[in-house]
């Protein structure tokens, strides 16, 4: 018997055992697939895509007790610079919350600031649509109190 022939008795012996059990593998390994795919679905589509609206609404409260401080502070050197960079992430913050709400805010540019007035007609909305903010803002005041 030569190495060859001994090859393909082995091979014939033991094609049956490699047919069950790949047979019985086989749909193993499909179901561990699809368990797996449909896994990382399900993950995926439970991820929020914003910040809970609490958090929101926490953030632009800090944020509007930040603005009021710095207003009232008589520290001029930097204060400009600051007010707008608060009113800037005011009006990021009062956006999203906006988004969440369902609450129509006004469409901007990536880099333009919102207007202080529309900034205020945007918060009183958000106060109006049930989102608790602190009513003594100055942001929060009528349009001509700047």
């Amino acid at each position: 018997m030569t190495v060859a022939e001994a090859g393909q008795f082995v091979v014939v012996m033991l094609a049956p055992t490699l047919l069950v059990g790949g047979g019985l593998l086989v749909p193993r390994v499909f179901r561990s697939a699809r368990r797996l795919i449909k896994r990382r679905r399900v993950e995926v589509v439970l991820e929020p895509q914003r910040p809970p609206i609490e958090r929101l609404a926490a953030d632009l409260r800090r944020l509007l007790q930040r603005h009021d401080t710095l207003k009232q502070s008589t520290d001029v050197a930097m204060r400009a610079r600051h007010l707008k960079a608060l009113e800037g992430a005011i009006g990021d913050c009062a956006t999203e919350a906006a988004h969440a709400l369902g609450v129509p805010c006004p469409e901007l540019h990536e880099r333009a600031p919102m207007p202080i007035p529309e900034l205020r007609r945007l918060l009183r909305a958000l106060a109006d649509a049930g989102l608790v903010l602190t009513p003594a803002t100055g942001l929060m005041a009528s349009d001509g109190h700047h």
